[in-house]
């Protein structure tokens, strides 16, 4: 193991895989390198596809090799593609949207083991596309930016179809594709398709383990081990991490919602809301009883629409932020309906309610 591990400290990852007779595997060849820390990722292609595997080297501790497999695991098996049976290609079947908007890679090489159980690896499918780390929103006009979060959330809302959180969101873990669409929501179910993808999903967490059984998934992995280390050590980066958290756990709400916020706090601003660098930086925000005072500052600049739904995405408490579902309803009316979003008492009813207009009569959608 000692072996191995001083190997990754000195080799880039073509040496490194080449060293451990890596370069092929199950006839994909290596390609490319994609980077990474202790599970790095590289391109490999078979013909004309494409593959990029993921590999952990030396795992450290039982934990680290579990929340390997339950990566690859939720990849595999989620209540978006569950299979009872009869669902042997593990099309999206139960996916609520487009299926060219399913958030989450797709498993094309089965988790596998070498050198005695040192190395692991599994491979999904490539898709080309742009990471969000990798696109300014600089020059964007406030109606761009609108319409880049409304997507941005539609995709998560996506994601959180699969039963879990992602909890380590943050532009490098969000990869764009093209030919993506948002059709003005006007009542007749068109469906948004954002082309989202949502990569490491090492720290994730499900939202919904007791009832895990009712949809058939079974999983290679220690769940419970890998959740219970999420929340005892704080593995996440402290910008992604709400403030809560400290507080809370795992009972922590709408933990992405802050990920999302801060995000889009960056987007309208081009700067961060606050410094987070460690445990103490998080900590002396959540003594804060309000958002500072620059924080709030910047905030006005903006109309009161978007103003008081930022408000609400960076508060310190989870049941005040709201569900990422709400999220594309809230920014849709930015995008869509921005001149019936101004009046300040409806826009907290609106907010109130979900991102749904409160004074909607269901009845006009059918007569």
């Amino acid at each position: 193991m000692k072996n191995i591990r001083s190997r990754m400290l000195t080799a880039n990852n073509y040496e490194l895989l080449s060293s451990l007779g890596l370069l092929k595997i199950e006839g994909y060849e290596f390609l490319e390198s994609l980077g990474g820390g202790s599970a790095l990722s590289s391109v490999y292609v078979k013909g004309s596809n494409k593959i990029v595997v993921k590999f952990l080297i030396s795992p450290r501790n039982k934990v680290e090799l579990e929340r390997f497999k339950l990566e690859y695991s939720v990849l595999k098996d989620n209540k978006l593609n569950m299979d009872f049976g009869d669902n042997p290609s593990r099309a999206p079947k139960y996916f609520v949207g487009p299926e060219s908007s399913y958030p989450l890679p797709k498993i094309a090489l089965d988790i596998k083991e070498y050198h005695s159980g040192m190395v692991l690896c599994f491979g999904y499918k490539y898709e080309e596309g742009s990471l969000l780390s990798g696109i300014s929103t600089k020059d964007y006009s406030i109606k761009e930016k609108y319409e880049f979060l409304h997507r941005i959330a539609s995709g998560l809302s996506y994601f959180s179809q699969t039963g879990y959180t992602h909890r380590d969101l943050h532009p490098s873990n969000i990869l764009l594709l093209d030919d993506f669409e948002m059709p003005k929501y006007d009542r007749d179910r068109t469906e948004n398709d954002p082309r989202v993808k949502f990569l490491d999903l090492g720290n994730c967490q499900s939202y919904d383990l007791e009832n895990a059984h009712i949809y058939g998934i079974e999983r290679d992995a220690d769940e419970q081990l890998v959740f219970h280390d999420n929340n005892k050590r704080l593995l996440t980066s402290f910008v992604s991490m709400p403030p809560d958290f400290l507080e809370h756990g795992s009972a922590t709400k709408n933990y992405d919602t802050w990920a999302f916020g801060i995000f889009a706090y960056n987007v309208f601003f081009g700067e961060m809301p606050f410094e987070l660098n460690d445990i103490k930086d998080v900590t002396e925000l959540r003594q804060l009883l309000r958002l500072p005072s620059n924080v709030k500052s910047r905030l006005n600049e903006l109309d009161d629409g978007p103003r008081l739904i930022m408000q609400h995405l960076l508060s310190w408490k989870g049941e005040n932020r709201p569900e990422i579902h709400s999220i594309v309803r809230l920014f849709s009316w930015l995008v869509y309906r921005s001149e019936e979003f101004t009046d300040i008492a409806f826009i907290k009813k609106v907010i109130h309610e979900h991102g749904f207009d409160p004074y909607h009569d269901a009845r006009d959608d059918y007569y």
